[in-house]
């Protein structure tokens, strides 16, 4: 995973993070504050993998 989709999912793990606590679903709140602090640690989730290879193919140009 490159650096731009590593930025692109804690980004969306904290826009998680923050929606969770706002409807006070502190387990789901929990989760997200987890995964952050365990990608900066450097572990990956295989579904974080699946998500950013199938970003990766949106974003790549498509022949004509």
């Amino acid at each position: 995973m490159d650096s731009i989709d590593l930025e692109v999912i804690n980004v969306l793990c904290f826009q998680q993070m923050l929606e969770a606590v706002e409807e006070e679903d502190w387990n789901e709140a929990a989760m997200a504050l987890y995964k952050l602090y365990a990608i900066e640690e450097g572990e990956r989730f295989s579904d974080l993998n699946e998500e950013s290879s199938e970003l990766n193919q949106t974003r790549e140009p498509k022949a004509a």
